[in-house]
């Protein structure tokens, strides 16, 4: 059997027009879209926690990014969910910072959760750690 390619080629355009639609129509039913910010110099303002006893511990970091003029700065509301990582970062200090929102919020727009930080200014260690 032989294909007409201009068959073929309709097929393939259909194919993509069905993926793009389908996939932006699942995006616009979900409540909330997704959005990811990654910045190489976010500047920490603030730490806070709320401790429930008991119950579970929030903690999150505001800051911005260093790098963008003050006039269109933007704020960021950033919530950790490692204690040990929580506790290494320190006001006033720049890191690397990638995050992906899980929640609209009021004041800052989005809420973040931390994908990965990482201090640019310190010596960075790679690789695994021998245990003897």
């Amino acid at each position: 059997m032989v294909l007409n390619s201009s068959y073929v080629c309709y097929c393939s355009i259909d194919y993509f027009i069905f993926s793009f639609i389908y996939n932006k129509r699942s995006q616009l039913t979900n409540s909330h879209v997704t959005k990811s910010i990654s910045m190489a110099g976010m500047v920490i303002e603030e730490k806070h926690h709320y401790i429930e006893p008991g119950k579970y511990v929030e903690m999150w970091i505001i800051g911005y990014n260093g790098y963008e003029n003050e006039e269109h700065r933007e704020r960021y509301k950033i919530f950790i969910e490692e204690s040990m990582v929580y506790n290494i970062i320190e006001e006033g200090e720049q890191y690397m910072v990638t995050a992906s929102s899980f929640r609209k919020d009021e004041e800052f727009g989005y809420a973040y959760k931390l994908q990965q930080l990482s201090n640019q200014e310190e010596y960075q260690l790679t690789g695994k750690g021998r245990i003897k």
